[in-house]
């Protein structure tokens, strides 16, 4: 019984061990083949791989110094071609940023410090007491300081955040002497170092166009390979050609697995570029303190009355903008025909007739019957309506401009002499290209045009234009007058939920500054403002939620790949056993016949990936309804445009060639083992 035990035991363990060996050699695969080839006598000391012989190593001193040689000259092999490739990719025309950025700022943003061990919770706390951890407690300390030093601050929150701060000051004294996390963050010498992210670390090019870095990479390491030496790649491609029934299917399973990551990746991408378009750098967004979006914001009236005609002499650091004389709200005139000019940033103050780009507004989130058809459940659905004290102010700001035939709505919103179905006037409105199209899905056409009518809020409105919105989150929206009807009706006729500056000089670093100013030095109100782009990189909560979950969705559909792939390899080195046996007769290496097995594995990975990029390339500019979120409640409903950029086509055939190594690698290894005699037998 006890040896049944014990062998039971022994074979778990062999099985484990095994598995960790296999995984291990897996994850080598994503090396570059030349690094690995240059390591290879790390392994095998005896294995000549640059020379044709290589004399035996029959001391345990030689044996190590080759290991030793062998696995620095691997790896230096490996930092110069990611040197290289970086270079390269660094020089070349391709877009920086974007999903792939971010993927690679999500996975690589722990630091050195989030890995030491944090002090532990004492069994008894004082009453009242809560126990945070280091980087909770350290935001804590940051907080109250920025709380204490804020000048528009009231004196009684002042003294409150002080006597906070004395008390947040004195526990992280306290525990810093105890705690080797805090004292690690801490250190003047470590922490830029040890307690910041590992991306910021990296050379940019790396974090923000890594999919291009590591094509060069391959790319680079393949020439390299057949420079190195002789692979039978003639044989390899004629056996594909043979073989081309089961080729086909392995590459068609690529295809499918690649096609649907570049839709998924391209549906993210959308996501991306609205709320880079949406956002115009040197427009200010500002909103009552507190909110984290505009459907949560109530700024009365008087709150914003004054806000326009500040200036800003320096940004956030004490640094001076706008040439020393400071930056303040652009300025326009009216004309005969209700067009706005923009005014010299230099014209006087007192200019006459002029009007300032402040653009006050009301962001409404309205509940709509749909149309149905007879039998069907009633529905509803959510239609986002944005009200203006002066909508040519607010197109101006937010660079909107009508569809031909179109025109502006007035104050009131109301069409003169002409009844609606209910007996009341219709209500006027503009709607962007993306409401236009879902709302004209009720009236069952493609989208609704100039003239067309339809129902909201117990009223009939009017379209009387369309407006040009493509690339915005405002697409999903319709814009009204703040003293329509229906708008007062909601109790938000009398305030706003948002302010948008523009600033003279149409700069993103103005904005920032002025954003700043009013968040920490404006006194006549409490408000919370934004340089526009970085409000709308706030509501980019939600795509990262997607690229996650488009991530996990890979790696599984990928775990299929690998395997149909491996087992694709395994039967045809097997059927090729006797033809393997004759390579090495004629003078082929292992780690020849490695490579001409791993390339003909990439062959395939390589073509059903690339007929996979050419398939999700259809989905480009395909239309799609998502939400914005900042992941704390609100966001806004739109209409995207699916984007196929050169990064996604990039990602979609680095993914695929991970998936063919990974998959070409152990049955590769395989072969290489084959004695010479019983590869004959």
């Amino acid at each position: 019984m006890l040896e049944r035990v014990v062998k039971g035991v022994s074979r778990f363990f062999r099985t484990v061990v095994g598995l960790v060996g296999t995984l291990f050699v897996i994850g080598f695969s994503l090396l570059p083949l030349s690094a690995l080839l240059i390591a290879l006598p790390a392994v095998s000391p005896t294995e000549a791989v640059l020379t044709d012989s290589v004399r035996p190593a029959r001391s345990w001193l030689t044996r190590t110094a080759r290991r030793v040689f062998a696995a620095l000259a691997g790896l230096v092999v490996l930092v110069a071609l990611l040197a290289f490739a970086i270079e390269v990719v660094s020089h070349l025309p391709v877009p920086t940023g974007g999903q792939m950025g971010t993927l690679a700022k999500k996975l690589l943003g722990y630091s050195v410090a989030d890995f030491v061990p944090d002090d532990r919770e004492p069994a008894e706390l004082p009453a009242g007491q809560v126990w945070l951890t280091t980087p909770d407690l350290l935001q804590k300390v940051r907080a109250l300081r920025q709380s204490a030093n804020r000048p528009n601050l009231n004196p009684r929150d002042k003294t409150e955040a002080r006597e906070k701060l004395v008390e947040a000051e004195a526990e992280l004294a306290e525990r810093t002497p105890k705690s080797a996390k805090l004292r690690l963050v801490q250190n003047p010498d470590l922490a830029p170092v040890l307690a910041v992210p590992l991306w910021k670390l990296l050379p940019p090019t790396l974090v923000e166009q890594w999919p291009f870095v590591f094509l060069v990479v391959y790319g680079t390491d393949l020439l390299l390979l057949l420079l190195i030496g002789k692979v039978p790649l003639a044989y390899n491609f004629r056996y594909l050609w043979v073989r081309r029934r089961d080729t086909s299917l392995t590459a068609v399973a690529f295809t499918v697995v690649v096609a649907l990551v570049v839709v998924l990746l391209a549906f993210v991408n959308g996501m991306y570029k609205l709320n880079e378009t949406t956002g115009v750098p040197g427009n200010v967004l500002v909103m009552s303190e507190g909110s984290t979006d505009e459907l949560f914001s109530n700024l009365a009236r008087s709150d914003g009355q004054d806000v326009a005609k500040e200036t800003v002499a320096a940004d956030e650091k004490g640094r001076p903008i706008g040439g020393g004389k400071g930056v303040g709200v652009a300025r326009a005139t009216a004309g005969a025909d209700g067009q706005l000019t923009r005014l010299p940033a230099d014209a006087p103050r007192d200019s006459p007739g002029a009007i300032y780009l402040a653009s006050y507004e009301s962001y409404i989130v309205m509940n709509q019957a749909v149309v149905t058809k007879p039998g069907e459940p009633a529905r509803r659905r959510f239609l986002q309506m944005r009200a203006f004290l002066d909508v040519r102010v607010g197109a101006t700001v937010h660079n909107i401009d009508l569809e031909p035939g179109g025109r502006w709505f007035s104050g009131a919103g109301v069409e003169p002499n002409l009844k609606a179905p209910d007996g009341l006037e219709y209500l006027q409105c503009c709607i962007g290209e993306g409401a236009a199209s879902t709302l004209g899905e009720d009236a069952g056409k493609p989208r609704l045009a100039v003239g067309d009518t339809f129902e909201l809020g117990d009223r009939w409105w009017k379209v009387i234009g369309i407006m040009r919105t493509r690339g915005t989150t405002y697409g999903s929206e319709m814009w009204t007058g703040i003293e329509n009807p229906v708008v007062r009706a909601t109790g938000k006729g009398d305030k706003f939920t948002t302010l948008v500056l523009r600033m003279s000089d149409d700069t993103d670093a103005s904005a920032r500054a002025m954003a700043y100013y009013l968040n920490e030095e404006y006194t006549q109100a409490k408000l919370k403002a934004f340089s526009e782009p970085d409000y709308y990189k706030e509501l980019t909560k939600t795509n990262e939620q997607f690229l996650t979950a488009i991530v996990m969705m890979a790696i599984i559909m990928a775990v299929g790949g690998i395997f149909g792939v491996m087992n694709t390899m395994f039967a045809s080195i097997a059927a090729r056993i006797k033809e393997v046996g004759v390579l090495r007769i004629l003078g082929f290496k292992r780690w020849q016949i490695l490579i001409s097995f791993m390339i003909e594995s990439l062959t395939i990975a390589f073509v059903g990936g690339f007929l996979g990029c050419l398939l999700g390339y259809l989905a480009n500019g395909f239309e799609a309804a998502s939400t914005l979120s900042g992941g704390q409640g609100g966001g806004k409903s739109v209409t995207l445009t699916m984007q196929v950029d050169f990064t996604i086509i990039a990602t979609g055939l680095l993914f695929t060639l991970v998936m063919g190594r990974l998959g070409g690698l152990v049955p590769a290894l395989s072969a290489m083992r084959m004695e010479i005699l019983d590869s004959l037998r």
